[in-house]
């Protein structure tokens, strides 16, 4: 068994800082290591800027004896070119343990994590929560709606996705469930070789886009009749 395990990690050495991470326990019981969250949000009640640092350790892989595996965090599903970074660097199955709510996200919950499977030729785990909390106090979120007290309706729905485009069942929507599939890994050398993504995938075309993007002066150039 290899163990993904969600955690508060608090850095005692540099003020106490928090972050959003994982920590990957080996069969044999020994941590390999960790992933933080790379993608921080700044939505509705989910705000973690005000608590949670953006991870610094890039897109970190890991060999497990049941393959090479990664941790998309939560919120870093909805940026495509997260799932395509811890692919690029080898990842076979890319797990994305999250916990959020349906009127936030569920109508997209569906289609990123397949979407990422079949993009970037591995299996992807869209891992959810179910649920409602309750807070005894009510509490608002600086977006101007009115004090509440609860997140919403954390709406599980856990699933598995293969580079195929096929996926497994979702799990409840209402109760905690454990979801069990055999997979087969070779699939994802198969369809990188039948539909050729990562051949003609143009990395130096981005590379080049993405430094004049990252620039805080950039600006979009765009062509206008003359």
């Amino acid at each position: 068994m290899v163990i993904i395990n969600p955690i508060l990690e608090r850095d005692e050495s540099k003020d106490d800082v928090i972050w959003n991470a994982a920590v990957v326990i080996s069969h044999t019981g020994k941590v390999i290591g960790k992933n933080r969250k790379n993608h921080i949000p700044r939505v509705g009640d989910f705000n973690e800027s005000t608590y949670y640092m953006e991870s610094t350790l890039g897109h970190p892989v890991f060999q497990t004896i049941f393959g090479k595996i990664a941790i998309n965090i939560c919120y870093g599903r909805h940026h495509p070119q997260n799932w395509m970074m811890y692919a690029l660097n080898g990842a076979e199955i890319i797990f994305n343990p999250s916990a959020t709510v349906g009127t936030l996200s569920e109508p997209l919950w569906r289609i990123e994590a397949r979407n990422a499977a079949i993009a970037n030729h591995c299996f992807t785990a869209a891992i959810n929560r179910v649920g409602t909390e309750v807070f005894p106090n009510e509490f608002t979120s600086g977006n101007g709606l009115p004090a509440h007290r609860d997140f919403g309706h954390f709406y599980g729905s856990s699933y598995i996705a293969a580079p195929d485009g096929s996926r497994t069942p979702g799990l409840s929507r209402t109760k905690d469930g454990v979801l069990i599939a055999e997979i087969d890994l070779n699939l994802c050398r198969q369809t990188k070789d039948t539909w050729g993504f990562r051949m003609t995938n143009r990395l130096d075309l981005y590379a080049k886009s993405f430094a004049k993007a990252a620039d805080p002066s950039y600006k979009p150039d765009y062509i206008k009749e003359t």
